[in-house]
């Protein structure tokens, strides 16, 4: 998936999961309850020894769903993004921006979106070809520094990843900073829930967080 239908995705639904667990099974489940929480794109993160192995499992159980982008995050060096597009993913991420990673998307025509945390790193990721930054950590950086990269650089879409709160006050804050979207780790998914398999409990989680972010756009 080429970065302009990515941005115009996530446009559309404004919460991108981010998720990993070693258990493929899991990851199926999570995905399923987020598609039917009304999630269309889902960021697996590539964590562990078995990253690779894990997302081939799990991409062929999803093919049936024609409107979900599943890609992959926590990626370093085009070789790996490779492998995994190779695999299905349909978008990259990464924590940091990785100036051969974003030369290897662009020339392949993939989205990739960077993880930003100064002025400096967002003009260097647009120079690169990069229409997406993703800003990281989220709750460190702060919501005042989304507005100011959109007031300087209002080309750029923004995806604000990292301890941001499911709650209405919580996503308003963002998306009033002019996002384009957030991504959602663990303030989404419950650990408990995971744990004891409540996969419907989740999927209410994320309905709830999806309803809010779609009450929230202009």
């Amino acid at each position: 998936m080429d970065i302009t239908q990515f941005i115009k995705q996530t446009e559309s639904h404004k919460i991108v999961p981010v998720f990993f667990h070693q258990d493929a099974s899991v990851v199926i489940n999570a995905i399923e309850a987020s598609y039917k929480g009304g999630v269309r794109v889902f960021e697996f993160v590539n964590r562990g020894l078995n990253g690779l192995e894990t997302f081939k499992t799990i991409i062929p159980h999803f093919k049936k769903y024609d409107d979900l982008v599943i890609g992959v995050g926590t990626i370093y060096d085009s070789k790996t993004a490779a492998q995994f597009v190779e695999a299905g993913a349909q978008f990259i991420v990464s924590p940091g921006l990785v100036t051969e990673l974003a030369n290897y998307c662009v020339h392949h025509n993939i989205a990739y979106i960077p993880g930003i945390a100064t002025i400096t790193e967002a003009t260097t990721a647009m120079h690169l070809g990069c229409e997406m930054i993703k800003m990281f950590p989220a709750n460190v950086i702060g919501s005042a520094f989304a507005k100011a990269v959109k007031s300087v650089l209002p080309q750029l879409a923004i995806m604000p990843t990292g301890g941001i709160n499911p709650t209405e006050d919580g996503l308003k804050e963002w998306f009033d900073a002019g996002v384009n979207c957030v991504g959602m780790g663990s303030q989404l998914f419950d650990k408990l829930k995971i744990n004891n398999g409540d996969f419907n409990g989740l999927e209410q989680d994320i309905k709830k967080a999806v309803k809010t972010a779609f009450s929230l756009q202009s």
